[in-house]
């Protein structure tokens, strides 16, 4: 028995060994966080992301690669690689906002390489991979002429980047062309040499068309078109003026646009007509006769015909590509395609190819529409097609949806109104056959549910109705292009989508539009209406705009008025219809009420209508009264103006209040139980106002003025700060963001307003009575983090806390607690109030109040908050280059059950007392009976 005993004991020491390596195992192990601040599937349950490009500006399809895509560069400062089959984006780089991101060049592509050519004052060279979009080489170049960046022209070909200038001396004989080539990765300059052109002057309108450079004179007085060669030693290229394009009669020539493609060909119009004529350029330059119409899109691409020029238009709603061999300009019947879409509205060709396959030539077109869209047409059949105009959202509302059928049976079933031409007996006789008829249907509608017939289709979808608790939204986006969407909130599906054209914004700069609703969808059966205000892009007059928020259907013509609207509002009385009208205010100070219907609505409530301008041109602040309008005739009056010089200060922002917003509590209560009343003025707006300082500084001044009669409640300076500014208007406070010049960060600082511990009046409010300026509490703080929108949450009733949603430069959207933002948090810890926390200079970010995870949004310009049916609850949507939707609860979900919990255990739990008191009553009532027999 001896020898086992050490074998015995290796065994169990091994066996000691392994448990303890798979404890250091679970501990390693357990060392790893895998949890994040979402359930797995919790993800996209509540919340959805689409992510665009924008415009295109550029475009290649990269034929080198293993994986074939399309290299798109656009207007939004996005250069991006889509999907050649699905469109969707491989990767994306959002460049830098405002001039100095302007994608100016894109080239290389067909070569392997990816070159684009950004900004101004120095331009941005980079070199990117094609792959993954990871800059390899980026490198500047100063600009030695700034004030001419527009001139520039650029060209990128075999590695080489050429930069061109026409330049002035003066004297016209010594005009000459400048031409500078690069390395592109590395930025190495390798020659530079000027070309005599005498034939360039100051109004000179000149293209590129490579490596020629064509050019006419100013356009109300050119007949010719000047051609030169860039790149050629030989002294035979030199200008070449072309005469007669159209004939003898040639007249002034004007529209010198270049024809993107394979070669060097130029267009040009004469005296703005309907008819344009193409130049293909080379040593015996000579216009090719056939007129093309002006709104003919050209491109030039390859094919086994050789060079094909494609003409795309657009007529009747259908998109036609003819393409012609160039030199003949005989057509080629098996490369013209036609195509019909709702999406595709006057479309460009902005690249295309045309490979060869094994049943033939077919080409691959990207084409990009007037409404922003892009798609690709692939052998005469649309391949996909993306909705890129929703990365400029100008104006959004969130609409409830419809009631169901069976809800629309409902309501008509106790409608009086059909009633009225009949004698009020028969009311209830109507009444009684109603619901006869409702109680047959149902009965019918379960009988074929029972049988498996199909029952018959109704006109609305089954997912796009009112649900129980107001969380299924339509949301209306209206885009710069003038194309309007809608949207249902629960997947972001496109429901409809419809276009008006030829309309603009109000401002040049934001592109801003004006979406009222008129009439929501709770006034059935009367449809529900939205009305669009914009401007015409032509002459400047105001455009008003119905249509049917839930099915796109237009309510009417487009209604293009006769004078620019100055102001506008959205009168809070109905019609007999449950209509809302809309007052206009005109540049010459003239109302008018749309519809003309609602003219005498308006005036019955005229006495208590204000309306206010703010004119960011001249600085001036004007108050209007409708006291003197009569049935007939909207007046407007002056009652107040405030005029704000000019030369030091500029109007950047002016804000009010939500519409909608309710206000639960009138006060505040403090530590020793006494109550400040809050200073609730509804016709308090924010003027915001930039300027610069005595010391040449800038600064920022909020004026806080009573609109109605022209009061300036408070105001404040900020100096030493710049923008971008973002104010928030809300109850009794105002948040607003800045960057502070001094000390090099972002700051918010908070107002909040108060009567005191007495109301001046506890009815109701009067801008024209009350006389006490309110008590300010005001604070500033430190936040860790740029800032590029803020909104706050609105609910129904006011009830639940504010918050306020920030969006972040680095894509997050934080959800900001109000109580950190609070004027009145104490510097003193030892002073304590109900809901106040002790004050801290920062404001400290925590990741799981950032409401969109890891899905950052790019470039947010807008957040939108609605209320829903839940209390608890507030819909975001937040729009920009992406578009984002989500729910928040500033007070959690009080008023609705958690999603874990647990129905099984208090069933059980209910079912156990409910037996347990049962059994207990009658075990009393047994006891009872044996102690009254004893």
């Amino acid at each position: 028995m001896g020898p086992f005993v050490p074998d015995l004991r290796g065994k169990f020491n091994r066996f000691l060994s392994d448990i303890q390596l798979l404890q250091y195992l679970i501990v390693f192990f357990g060392l790893f966080n895998l949890s994040l601040c979402l359930y797995e599937d919790q993800v996209g349950k509540f919340d959805w992301r689409q992510n665009y490009v924008g415009k295109i500006k550029f475009a290649s399809f990269d034929t080198v690669s293993a994986a074939k895509k399309i290299i798109v560069a656009t207007e939004e400062n996005v250069v991006a690689a889509l999907n050649l089959k699905s469109g969707q984006i491989l990767w994306r780089r959002v460049l830098e906002q405002g001039c100095a991101g302007h994608v100016r060049a894109l080239g290389g592509v067909s070569d392997g390489d990816l070159i684009t050519v950004s900004g101004g004052v120095p331009a941005i060279v980079r070199a990117w991979d094609l792959a993954t979009g990871h800059i390899l080489n980026e490198w500047p170049l100063a600009e030695q002429n700034p004030e001419r960046i527009e001139d520039v022209m650029w060209h990128i070909k075999d590695g080489t980047l050429h930069h061109i200038l026409p330049t002035y001396n003066g004297d016209a004989h010594k005009t000459e062309v400048e031409v500078t080539s690069y390395d592109s990765k590395t930025g190495e300059k390798l020659k530079s040499r000027k070309i005599d052109a005498a034939f360039i002057s100051k109004e000179s309108t000149c293209v590129l068309a490579v490596p020629y450079i064509a050019c006419i004179d100013q356009p109300d007085l050119a007949d010719k078109v000047y051609i030169q060669h860039l790149y050629a030693t030989d002294s035979d290229f030199q200008a070449i003026p072309v005469i007669q394009i159209f004939g003898s009669e040639t007249g002034h020539l004007s529209n010198l646009e270049s024809v993107p493609g394979d070669e060097p060909v130029v267009s040009v119009s004469r005296d703005n007509g309907q008819t344009k004529r193409i130049i293909v350029i080379n040593t015996e330059s000579a216009p090719i006769p056939n007129d093309l119409s002006k709104d003919t899109a050209l491109y030039i691409t390859t094919a086994d015909e050789g060079k094909v020029l494609l003409q795309t238009s657009f007529e009747n709603q259908v998109a036609n590509v003819a393409a012609v061999e160039l030199s003949t300009f005989s057509p080629i019947p098996n490369l013209s395609v036609s195509l019909s879409h709702n999406s595709i509205q006057a479309p460009t060709i902005v690249a295309s190819i045309c490979p060869r396959q094994p049943k033939g030539t077919g080409c691959r077109h990207l084409l990009s529409s007037e409404d922003h869209s892009v798609a690709l047409l692939q052998h005469s059949r649309l391949v996909w097609v993306r909705e890129e105009a929703l990365a400029n959202i100008v104006a959004v509302e969130m609409m409830e949806l419809p009631m169901s059928d069976r809800e629309q049976a409902i309501e008509t079933e106790f409608d009086q109104k059909e009633n009225f031409d009949v004698d009020g007996s028969w009311d209830v006789v109507s009444m009684m056959v109603r619901r006869i008829c409702s109680q047959a249907n149902q009965l019918k509608g379960l009988l074929q549910a029972v049988m498996g017939f199909s029952p018959p289709q109704s006109t609305q979808r089954a997912d796009l109705v009112r649900d129980e608790f107001g969380l299924h939204k339509m949301i209306v986006a209206v885009t710069s292009a003038g194309k309007i969407y809608g949207i249902e909130s629960k997947r972001g599906e496109i429901i409809w989508q419809l276009r008006v054209k030829n309309i603009t914004g109000f401002s040049k700069a934001s592109k801003k539009m004006v979406l009222y609703v008129q009439r929501g969808s709770r006034h059935f059966p009367h449809p529900p209406q939205c009305a669009l205000l914009a401007a015409d892009k032509e002459t400047g007059n105001g455009v008003i705009y119905t249509f049917n928020p839930m099915t796109g259907q237009p309510l009417g013509e487009v209604t293009r008025l006769g004078y620019k609207i100055k102001q506008s509002m959205l009168l809070h009385v109905s019609t007999d219809d449950f209509l809302r009208p809309i007052i206009l205010l005109d540049t010459e100070d003239s109302v008018h009420a749309f519809p003309e219907s609602a003219k005498a609505t308006a005036a019955s409530v005229a006495k208590s209508v204000y309306i206010f301008t703010a004119d960011q041109e001249t600085g001036v602040l004007s108050g209007f009264s409708l006291a003197y309008s009569t049935p007939e005739e909207l007046i407007a009056h002056m009652v107040w103006q405030v005029i704000l010089p000019t030369k030091t200060q500029q109007i950047v922002d002016v804000v009010s209040k939500s519409t909608i917003e309710r206000v639960h509590s009138q006060g505040r209560v403090l530590g020793d139980r006494s109550v400040l009343y809050k200073y609730i003025n509804p016709n308090l707006v924010a003027i915001v106002v930039q300027g610069v300082g005595s010391t040449h500084k800038n600064t920022l001044t909020l004026y806080l003025l009573d609109v109605v009669s022209g009061a300036m409640v408070f105001s404040v300076v900020h100096k030493r700060v710049r923008g971008p500014f973002h104010v928030v208007h809300s109850e009794n406070w105002l948040v607003y963001s800045y960057f502070n010049e001094k000390s090099r960060r972002t700051e918010i600082a908070t107002l909040e307003l108060y009567e005191g511990k007495t109301q001046s009046n506890t009815t109701a409010f009067s801008s024209l009575t009350t006389t006490v300026l309110p008590i300010v509490e005001r604070q500033a703080f430190i936040f860790p983090a740029s800032i590029e929108f803020l909104q706050e949450t609105i609910t129904e009733k006011g009830i639940t806390s504010k918050h306020i949603m920030v969006a972040l430069a680095n894509g997050g959207i934080l959800e900001l607690p109000w109580m950190l933002v609070d004027p009145r948090r104490p510097i003193n810890p030892e002073m304590r109030e109900e809901g106040v926390i002790p004050y801290m200079p920062e404001i400290p970010i925590q990741m799981d109040a950032i409401v969109n995870y890891n899905q950052s949004i790019a470039r947010v310009s807008g957040i939108h908050t609605s209320p829903s049916g839940l209390e608890s609850t507030c819909l975001v949507f937040v729009y920009g280059l992406d578009l984002f939707y989500t729910r928040v609860a500033p007070s959690k979900t009080f008023d609705v059950l958690k999603e874990d919990f647990d129905y099984y255990l208090i069933t059980i739990v209910l079912l156990a007392l409910t037996v347990s008191s049962y059994v207990t009553k009658k075990l009393a009532s047994r006891k009872a009976q044996k102690q009254a027999w004893k």
